[in-house]
């Protein structure tokens, strides 16, 4: 594999429709970046004049790059595979498909599906992702493995491991320890460690209280919130009103925590929500294949999206959300997805996610040439039913161009392929035994 190395020399992007969502809208627009930063966002002519290197997109819509707020890159070797029993309800499709899979993963192949998982998102202008991770029977350096991917590839995210009481206790306070060896440790500049937690519905008390006295107060956690039924009626069960009633009475809840689906919610659950602002991720392909439900959107106006692993095209997950929502929360699709998605961005990568003068240099290039008119206020009327993909022509990572008409930059892809393939039939092997 190659490293990502510095970033790309002085270079223009345009002649295409450019926009931020965050004020920055020109018909006829180019981006002016040296080294890993924006220094001009204007006129295709203007800019031009002002470097040698001119990467012409003809038309093309420029973007920032997407973030995909809830993903999980050990699912990349798993198309395909069989379930190993019932899947009738939510539980069992954990207890029968996604627990023995990461059960089954080794160091190879967590290595090789983050590799494609990434691939898959920066061929779809993702430049940003908060992975949440998971393989139970390779725990310890599982996150250096998840990280040397991201590293390699240069693009910016957070990562955790979900301690879960699953496999007992003892089992759980060793995922707490991969979560803060990884915050201790040396890692990629643009990735943050988070402390992962599985669900409310596999966490027992003792081990919450073990991650509230462990976790530094700057670590945020990223957990499925409130995804299934049962999730809300463990937390009942337990006393508490509801799942994000659980963690606020745990000291686990703050402005950066980031809660997975939210669907299955109590009242006091809302109220917190809206008092504390945490970081909403709303999945609503993975929602609607494991019929668990719509998140309220109604209920919960400042959110963003995430794909729980099904794929990394946030374009694509934005029409599905839009689809599956009351029609009313189309108005709000801008906010969702341009000025949402900035306010997580900043609070945990700031100078990112607009075209202003000295933000870092992550852009997403569609290929999508729009031939109708477009403005400031049709820009996601764009997306989702003209693009209606996010199918990068160039992506754009910390100044670095890292996806080129779908051939990524940062690694061979076909020499990754034929090493996922043997991690791929091994994998399977160990699942199905």
């Amino acid at each position: 594999m190659t490293g990502p190395g510095a970033a790309d020399a002085a270079y223009a992007i345009g002649n295409g429709v450019v926009a931020d969502g965050a004020g920055v809208f020109l018909e006829d627009g180019a981006l002016l970046i040296r080294g890993d930063r924006i220094v001009e966002a204007g006129s295709t002519r203007a800019v031009r004049r002002r470097c040698s290197r001119f990467e012409d997109v003809h038309g093309r819509l420029v973007l920032p790059g997407f973030l995909n707020a809830h993903h999980h890159l050990y699912s990349a070797l798993a198309p395909g595979i069989r379930p190993r029993g019932d899947t009738g309800t939510f539980t069992r499709i954990l207890e029968n498909l996604w627990w023995p899979l990461d059960a089954a993963m080794d160091r190879e192949a967590l290595y090789v599906s983050a590799l494609l998982g990434i691939a898959d998102s920066v061929r779809h202008g993702v430049t940003m992702i908060f992975d949440h991770h998971a393989s139970m029977a390779f725990v310890k350096g599982s996150l250096e493995t998840v990280a040397r991917a991201f590293g390699e590839a240069g693009v910016a995210g957070t990562l955790g491991f979900e301690t879960s009481d699953r496999r007992g206790s003892r089992e759980a306070r060793r995922h707490i320890e991969e979560n803060l060896a990884f915050g201790e440790s040396s890692r990629p500049p643009r990735l943050e460690a988070v402390m992962g937690l599985h669900a409310n519905l596999t966490l027992g008390e003792e081990t919450l209280a073990a991650v509230a006295a462990a976790k530094p107060a700057d670590m945020p956690v990223h957990i499925h919130c409130g995804e299934a039924p049962a999730d809300l009626e463990r937390c009942r069960e337990l006393g508490y009103q509801g799942p994000v009633d659980r963690l606020h009475r745990h000291g686990l809840l703050d402005g950066r925590s980031i809660l997975a689906h939210a669907i299955h919610l109590s009242e006091e659950d809302y109220r917190l929500i809206h008092r504390v602002k945490p970081v909403v991720v709303s999945n609503p392909e993975s929602n609607a294949n494991n019929r668990v439900g719509v998140m309220n959107a109604g209920r919960i106006r400042r959110y963003v999206l995430g794909t729980d692993g099904m794929s990394g095209d946030m374009v694509a997950t934005l029409r599905a959300h839009l689809l599956l929502s009351d029609r009313r929360e189309s108005i709000h699709a801008a906010e969702v997805f341009f000025r949402g998605r900035l306010a997580v961005q900043e609070a945990f990568f700031p100078d990112t996610g607009t075209f202003r003068s000295g933000a870092v240099a992550d852009i997403a290039v569609l290929d999508y040439a729009p031939v109708s008119p477009m403005d400031r206020d049709n820009l996601t009327d764009h997306l989702v039913f003209g693009a209606r993909s996010g199918r990068a022509y160039l992506t754009v990572a910390g100044g670095r161009i890292v996806c080129r008409e779908g051939a990524v930059t940062f690694m061979d892809e076909e020499a990754v392929r034929r090493e996922a393939r043997k991690a791929a039939a091994a994998l399977w092997r160990r699942y199905e035994a």
